[in-house]
Formats: structure tokens, sequence, C-alpha cells
């Protein structure tokens, strides 16, 4: 039996090391050896990836909105396209690896934030990154769209990049081309080649929401995430501008949540939510009843125990 893209939770008893690993945490330089950024467009080709399993990442939270671990595969209800499945895959998901995408919008409207980002990933990728085969890529967007470093495993190697956010790469963007090609940023990392390790496929994106100037829709970020099993985090992080909404959408979609940064859930808390969310979730496979090329099959999972809510993507793209 074929797996892919399952979802990845080696994130242990972190989370309360969150506030004193900041407090201690000195500010970010680049390294001497820091490969320059690498562009990278959303025309990239899509990887294509076989498999006879649908992998269906899930969080559960009780009606207090906290989340549920010990249920069993019983307890869960899966219908592609109306019709229920059988799962044929069930997995708490503890021990799988994570694939991390870390993008962080450095548009104009966003610059007054990125000294307290720099600050927070340098805690959050050593949290995140805790077994030899958790990865994680760094992307900045504007009007540019960077990859300041390759998919790796090293904590040190991301640190470092993040500082590169602060430096002004305008040189990149397209000749007379400006805004903030959010859209575009979320279909080049979807095209991104993640490899066909077993494991959950993230992206976290800080942003306002905004998108100028990108050629594809939210629609179309959505349905290329989707084609990657890749599930969105999105933190608004504004002080009233941006889209909301938009995020809420990409979120949702992909099983993902969308959060954002007040006077009273800071950064930090936030990436701690997302900690504890990539370790408290479930692993669950179906064999597709029609698998035929390019069609979209929505997926809808629930807990049989009504007061329980179930977090998981609403459908996904069959291979082209």
């Amino acid at each position: 039996m074929t797996l892919a893209r399952l979802i990845p939770l080696p994130l242990l008893a972190l989370l309360a090391a969150f506030p004193s690993a900041l407090a201690q945490t000195p500010a970010a330089t680049p390294a001497p050896a820091q490969a320059p950024p690498i562009p990278i467009s959303a025309d990239t080709p899509t990887l294509k990836v076989n498999s006879t399993i649908v992998a269906v990442s899930a969080i559960v939270h009780d009606a207090k909105g906290q989340p549920v671990s010990g249920l069993t595969r019983n307890d869960f209800l899966l219908k592609q396209d109306g019709k229920p499945q059988p799962i044929t895959y069930f997995s708490q998901g503890s021990g799988l690896p994570i694939t991390l995408a870390l993008m962080v919008d450095t548009s104009g409207s966003q610059r007054n934030y990125i000294q307290d980002e720099i600050a927070a990933g340098r805690v959050f990728f050593p949290a995140m990154l805790t077994r030899s085969d958790d990865r994680a890529v760094l992307v900045q967007f504007d009007s540019a769209i960077l990859q300041l470093a390759k998919i790796t495993n090293s904590v040190t190697t991301l640190e470092h990049a993040l500082a590169y956010l602060t430096q002004s790469h305008s040189d990149y963007a397209a000749p007379g081309r400006g805004g903030t090609l959010l859209y575009d940023a979320v279909i080049a990392v979807s095209h991104l080649e993640f490899g066909s390790q077993l494991g959950r496929r993230a992206m976290v994106i800080l942003t306002d929401g905004g998108d100028n100037g990108s050629h594809f829709n939210a629609k179309d970020a959505i349905r290329e995430a989707q084609r990657a099993d890749i599930v969105i985090y999105t933190i608004y992080y504004s002080n009233g501008g941006g889209d909301e909404g938009v995020l809420k959408d990409l979120s949702k979609a992909t099983g993902g949540r969308e959060f954002s940064v007040t006077s009273t859930m800071t950064l930090q808390q936030i990436y701690a939510t997302i900690a504890a969310d990539l370790r408290l979730q479930y692993e669950l496979g179906y064999r597709p009843p029609d698998s035929r090329p390019n069609k979209y099959h929505k997926i809808d999972l629930t807990a049989k125990d009504k007061k329980l809510t179930v977090q998981a993507r609403e459908g996904y793209f069959t291979p082209k």
C-alpha cells in the first residue's frame, strides 16, 4: 500500500519553552556563507506524485476548543462526494516527520513587524524540527517570491536565513511590477519538490492578506495547495488593513487554521498553538473510488460524537 503526504507530528512538550527561549534569543545576523535568495515562480510545473491512498490529516476539538487525543478509526465518519468510504489507514501520527514552509510577507505594509517575526521564527524552527527527517523552507514574498533557505533540516541555516528578511531584494522583482504576490507565493511553494516521505506538509503564512499583482487568484492558490496536500496556517498581522477573510478561506479549505496577532495573542503564542496542532493530529487514509485525473473530490470527515469538531481539508484533486 502506498501512502503519500501524511501529517507529521514530532513536536513534543516544547510549548513551555517558547517564551523563555525567546527572551534568551539574540538578534539574528546573516551567516557569511549564506546562499543568496532563489527566485521561485508560480509557473513552476507541479511535481506529480502517484498514490493509491488519499491521505487526510485531522485535528479534533471538544466543545471548549481543546484538542482531543486517544480516538480510533471507529470514532470517525469519512465521505467522498457524499458517499461513505472505509478508512483503510489510521494513525495518531506522532512519529511522522513534518515538512514546513514558513512564508513571510515583506511588502511595505508588513515592514514594521519583521523584527518580531525574526525573533519568533528563531524559536519556532527549533520547536518544529525535532527529528532528523523534519524539514523546513523559508520564503519571503512581496513583488518577488524568494526562497531564503532551501528545504533543510538545519535549524542553524534557517535561523541565519531569517536575518535576510530585513534586506531589500527589489532587484529580483520583474521590471515595472510591484505589489504583494500572496496567491502566486502559495502556488509557488505548493510546486516545490517536498519529496515523497510520509508526513504532514504545512505552510505557515505571515501576512495581512492583501494581494496586489498576482497572476493567479485565491481559488487557484487553494486548488494547488490541495493538489500538493499542504495544510495552510495563516497569521493575520496588521493594524486593520489587508484582507483577513481571504486568509480564513485559504486555511479552512486546506484543513488549517487562521490566527490574528493581537495585544492578547502574540505571534509566539500563535506559533505554540500551531506546534500543538501539528502534534495532536490524526492521519487517515482511504482508497478513492474515482481516480480519474484532474478531478476535484469533496471530503467530509466528521466525528461520530457530535460534541466534537474535526479540522480537516475539504477536498482534493486527483493528479493530472
